[in-house]
Order: C-alpha cells, then structure tokens, then sequence
C-alpha cells in the first residue's frame, strides 16, 4: 500500500468554495443596500459601510488563503 501523499487533501478547495460563495453574498448584498440607499427606500449609511467592510474582509481572507493552507499543511522539511 502506497503512503499517502501529504497536501491538503478534499478540505482546502471545498473551503475556497465556501469563502467564494461567501464573497459573491456580500458583493451581492451590498450592491442590494447600496441601492436602497439611492433609491431612499429605508437604506442605511450604516449597512452599506458595514457590508462593505464586510466585503474587503472576505476578499482579504480569500487572497491569503492559499499562502496561509500552504503553511500549515506542507509538512517541515518539504520543499514549497
């Protein structure tokens, strides 16, 4: 029996999907609450900030993700 090839494994891209699907949601729900407030149908300054810090925050977590799952799941010693 072969020994099992160190990586990832099936969690790593099931994450990135998870944290895309994420980000399409917040993209989406801030294109919703900022047209609400251009509109004036009871949109707040408020939900925009937050759904756009909201955001910028998955996005960030997106990007260094794959650096971050290469760090903690290559084993020492192994090149990268």
């Amino acid at each position: 029996m072969a020994a099992a090839t160190p990586g990832p494994g099936p969690l790593a891209p099931v994450h990135r999907i998870t944290i895309v699907t994420a980000l399409l949601g917040a993209l989406a729900y801030l294109a919703f609450e900022a047209h609400q407030l251009a509109v004036g149908t009871g949109g707040s300054v408020l939900r925009v900030v937050l759904a756009l810090a909201a955001t910028v925050a998955i996005a960030i977590y997106l990007r260094h993700l794959r650096a971050r799952l290469a760090a903690k799941l290559t084993p020492s010693g192994s090149p990268r």
